[in-house]
């Protein structure tokens, strides 16, 4: 088994423990088993002093591969030294626990996994992140009740800027503020504006939050996760039952799919890997959460020990590939530790390209999704079908308008099944390759909702918006294994999304 690994994998496989390392490479390139790999390889020659070894995967088929391999790999003693647990699982045990003995929300309880714990897939680790604390929610309900904008931004963008900008990077004072940089798919934003917003919104927020800090009972996991890792690398100040359940417990810490992570999960799994033993295995080009973060910037440093693997093992048609590859041509994207990303190369073609089409309405549009998928119905497996939308209320007008036309949406694999999917959630990122056969993208319903429309004139947010719909693009083609429909009824068009990204008008 060894001797078939390429040298990149092999020079991950035996890196020297005791620092983080980051291992990159496009899909199917073998990065899940070299994983695995590297874990038995820790057990097996006792390199995590007596602790135990954290193991996270992103959805229910990355945990599958990994047990399975990982059964295979280790003695029914050494499986006893390693927790799994899809992403989910970890962090609501660190935001959401239930504590027995006040029967509060915050951190407390007994963290015990047993062997192999697949976990709860009902909610996708960042689900509810735009939550704020209750008191702190409050704040901004009164504050948009005296007026509909602050600092140019509406009530819902606020909160946005709150969770994702302020709670991510644990940003406390208005200098602090000032000082950090914004995504441009968020717009742009002026000192005056961010002052305006800080004095009337943010800083009373966050005040109301400090004040009831000591209850935790907020749902918003990045203020929960900085909260709970200042806890844990408090190490010389006063016992805390929180901390206590985590520092210590992990001798090595890694993580599959670690570029759907946020900055505070980050700096959370670097704080549990005390002794550096970090691990995590990236596709930049899949990233569908935002902000984006450098490791450099959560702290974590992997300098001479980043691991490429360039080589793809997919078995799915080479036009597929291909095509998803020259989506993205032209455009800059940065890897996990902060240097251009390098797109796979291109593969030999082989089945079929996609098929774009536009309808003048939504009922021409479904009549041509349902035509598609009978024909591509195959005995054995149905209709072996995904749809993805980037809605998730777009989800019912499809379920019930493919279904007066003789498809069934149902969520389970079993018989005929067409599965309804929204990028932002989380069944989308426990689908893989394996799983569809044939798949359709609605792609007019992945420019709306995640957006405020105040950003509609802002040249720069439009232009990262479409440069991130390419990139969730690309991260999905790639899932497919034969047949890609991609339908709009608004005249969207692959080419027009294209232009947009470059700032061009078609």
């Amino acid at each position: 088994m060894i001797e078939e690994l390429s040298e990149g994998q092999q020079e991950a496989l035996y890196a020297e423990p005791g620092r983080p390392m980051l291992v990159t490479g496009p899909a199917r390139s073998g990065k899940s088993f070299v994983l695995a790999l590297r874990a038995a390889w820790l057990i097996r020659h006792r390199l995590l002093q007596g602790k135990k070894l954290l193991f996270l995967a992103e959805g229910a088929w990355s945990m599958e591969m990994s047990t399975g391999w990982l059964g295979q790999l280790l003695s029914v003693e050494e499986q006893d030294e390693v927790d799994v647990m899809p992403f989910n699982e970890l962090f609501l045990d660190a935001w959401m626990r239930i504590s027995p003995d006040t029967e509060e929300q915050g951190l407390t309880g007994v963290l015990h996994r047993p062997r192999f714990y697949v976990g709860n897939l009902d909610e996708f680790h960042n689900t509810g992140k735009h939550y704020i604390y209750q008191h702190a929610d409050f704040t901004f309900y009164h504050a948009f009740r005296k007026s509909p904008r602050i600092g140019g931004l509406s009530e819902r963008a606020a909160r946005r800027e709150f969770t994702d900008i302020l709670m991510e990077w644990n940003i406390r004072t208005l200098d602090d503020y000032l000082a950090q940089p914004r995504p441009a798919l968020f717009g742009t934003l002026s000192d005056e504006d961010k002052v305006e917003l800080w004095k009337r919104v943010f800083g009373p927020a966050l005040k109301t939050m400090a004040e009831r800090e000591t209850r935790r009972t907020s749902r918003d996991c990045a203020a929960e996760l900085n909260l709970l890792t200042e806890l844990v690398l408090n190490k010389g100040g006063k016992a805390n039952k929180d901390a206590d359940l985590w520092r210590g417990r992990y001798g090595a810490v890694i993580v599959d799919d670690a570029q759907n992570l946020s900055p505070s999960a980050l700096r959370f799994l670097k704080a549990l890997a005390a002794d550096g033993n970090l691990v995590l295995a990236s596709n930049r080009l899949e990233t569908l959460s935002l902000p984006a973060a450098t490791l450099e910037e959560c702290g974590i440093d992997v300098r001479g020990r980043v691991f490429r693997m360039d080589r793809s093992y997919s078995k799915a048609s080479g036009a597929l590939q291909t095509y998803a590859r020259n989506l993205l041509e032209g455009q800059t994207f940065t890897e996990m530790d902060g240097t251009p990303a390098a797109l796979p190369a291109p593969v030999a073609l082989s089945g079929s390209l996609p098929q774009e089409r536009t309808f003048t309405d939504r009922n021409a549009m479904l009549d041509a999704i349902a035509a598609w998928l009978k024909e591509g119905r195959t005995p054995r497996q149905g209709f072996g079908a995904c749809i993805v939308t980037r809605l998730e209320a777009a989800q019912l007008n499809l379920i019930q308008g493919l279904g007066t036309r003789g498809i069934p949406c149902v969520p389970n694999r079993a018989g005929d099944w067409v599965m309804l999917l929204y990028t932002q959630g989380f069944e989308f990122h426990t689908v893989t390759g394996a799983h569809i056969a044939n798949m359709v993208i609605v792609l007019d319903d992945w420019l709306k909702a995640q957006w405020d429309d105040s950003q509609n004139e802002d040249p720069a947010a439009l232009r990262a918006r479409a440069q991130w719909a390419l990139q969730a693009l690309y991260a999905t083609i790639t899932r497919a294994e034969n047949r890609v429909l991609i339908v709009s009824s608004n005249g969207l068009t692959v080419d027009k999304l294209r232009e947009e990204a470059r700032g061009r008008q078609v």
